[in-house]
């Protein structure tokens, strides 16, 4: 049925959520220590992350203070190299054997030099040794540069002269006094780098001890969780079975209800039939000889009528009406007593019937009828037809006087999401340029026997739009109308490319 929910399966409407809960265990528990776990690895990770940056940080202080200490040592040494060079050289007497060393030294001391001035040191006061530690070097590269070339060039006496001046044990003294001082803050940094490192080491060990006591506990915690759940489903499954063995009863109970109640529909859907039949062949009948007597009277007695005559012609007028209505409900009836199974219809053909039926009322109202082309659809071709003529029919009725009706007709394809088919839908809109209506009405006009107005004024029954929404409702989609008075009205028609569940009798949705 429209709008029914599926029956049966092992969980439906017989349920009990209180069992299905206890099956499959209690989810807020799982969450609980879920989120749990997840707040305890992440502060975990953080704490982690951070102690291992510390292990980096300190590692790679220490290996700078290393690189300190090393670059002291190594150009302290050069220097002492140099200095014995120098020292060779000058007893020999300019034996340049001596001068070898020398250069090797001379050479080392300046890429050493270059170095130290790239170097950092953490300490601030070591940063200012550092620069005074490289210009006595210099200082000290100045003065045996100086003897040597003094040699060389053959004035021994000046060199001699240089060298008891004494400057440069000065230095030498100074530098040694300068690298003593130095070297004891590194190695006292140093110190202290290492213990850091030390401590961060063990904090990056604590994390990962944290972490796999956490995980196994966590593990152990699962493990029970999981074990329970299994005997809890071992304790209900028995439970559960019952359960659905009363579910199926109730569906099978349903289904037979259903089973009924379809017969009853059908045979209720047969004697309406027969009914709106028999019902119209009855009343027609009086209807047909109250008109054959009154056509009689009137053409053997017209001269001796007198006002007798115009109660006649209102009564045969009456009698016409009367059969009029009962048509216009025979045929509101037989949209769904008498339907005919849905096929593919091309709506496009059926316009044009449609309009050469009304050819002649276009012609003498002087209507202007435009159209898009329109779909082929799964539908019944005679309701189709039946609707499309209500439709334009109402538009060439319901004319403002004295302006020609214009009548457009407009197609537009859909895919709504609401649609679980994904179906392809087509909104036929019939647009005019009559009376209009007011939007307070727009329901209203659906309802059979409503009028918006006098039968004086618009000829009718009430009937032709209540049977457009049936049509459009057996065809599963939906019929609605916007206007304003005096501006036109405009009817909108949705319908889907394809019908769902079709009943092999009628086509009927079901």
């Amino acid at each position: 049925m429209r709008g029914g929910r599926p029956l049966g399966g092992p969980l439906s409407d017989g349920a009990d959520p209180q069992l299905v809960r206890r099956l499959y265990g209690t989810p807020t528990l799982h969450r609980v220590n879920f989120i749990l776990l997840v707040v305890l690895l992440l502060v975990n990770g953080g704490y982690s992350y951070r102690a291992n940056r510390e292990l980096i940080r300190n590692e790679s202080r220490v290996d700078n203070t290393q690189t300190v200490l090393a670059a002291i040592k190594d150009t302290f040494s050069a220097l002492q190299d140099a200095e014995t060079g120098q020292r060779g050289f000058l007893i020999t007497r300019g034996d340049s054997t001596y001068l070898a060393p020398y250069h090797r030294a001379v050479q080392e001391i300046r890429s050493r030099r270059e170095a130290l001035r790239n170097l950092e040191s953490e300490l601030p006061e070591q940063r200012e040794a550092l620069k005074e530690f490289g210009q006595l070097i210099d200082e000290r590269m100045t003065e045996l540069v100086e003897v040597v070339d003094m040699v060389e060039q053959g004035r021994e006496d000046l060199a001699i002269r240089e060298i008891e001046t004494d400057r440069g044990n000065r230095i030498m003294s100074k530098v040694r006094d300068l690298v003593s001082v130095m070297e004891a803050r590194e190695y006292s940094l140093m110190a202290e780098q290492r213990a850091a490192t030390v401590h961060s080491r063990q904090q990056v060990l604590r994390s990962i001890q944290i972490a796999t006591f956490a995980g196994l506990l966590f593990l152990t915690i699962a493990y029970f969780l999981v074990q329970r759940s299994i005997w809890t489903q071992r304790e209900h499954v028995v439970e559960l079975s019952l359960t659905n063995e009363q579910l199926e009863a109730i569906v099978q109970e349903r289904t037979i209800a259903l089973e009924r109640y379809s017969r009853e529909l059908q045979r209720s859907n047969r004697e309406l039939q027969e009914f709106a039949f028999v019902a119209s062949h009855d009343l027609q009948e009086p209807l047909r000889k109250i008109r054959a007597f009154g056509d009689r009277l009137k053409s053997k007695h017209a001269e001796s009528l007198g006002e007798g005559a115009d109660y006649i012609n209102r009564m045969q007028a009456a009698a016409e009406r009367m059969s009029k209505l009962i048509n216009d409900l025979l045929a509101f009836s037989r949209v769904t007593t008498n339907a005919s199974p849905f096929e593919t219809t091309a709506l496009e053909s059926i316009l044009d019937e449609v309009l050469e039926d009304l050819a002649e009322r276009i012609e003498e109202s002087g209507a202007t009828i435009t159209r898009d082309p329109l779909p082929e659809l799964e539908a019944d071709r005679t309701q189709m037809r039946q609707l499309l003529q209500n439709l334009i029919g109402n538009a060439l009725k319901f004319t403002r006087p004295g302006v020609p009706p214009k009548v457009a007709i407009h197609v537009r394809t859909e895919h709504p999401a609401s649609d679980p088919a994904q179906r392809e839908w087509f909104t036929i809109t019939i647009e005019d340029n009559g009376i209009g209506l007011d939007e307070q009405f727009a329901d209203k006009i659906f309802i059979p026997f409503q009028r918006l107005h006098t039968r004086d004024a618009y000829s009718g029954t009430g009937i032709g739009l209540a049977v457009c929404r049936r049509v459009v409702d057996r065809h599963g989609g939906q019929i609605e109308v916007s206007g304003r008075p005096g501006e036109g009205t405009t009817f909108s028609v949705h319908l889907p490319s394809r019908q769902l569940n079709l009943s092999p009798s009628t086509g009927d949705q079901t």
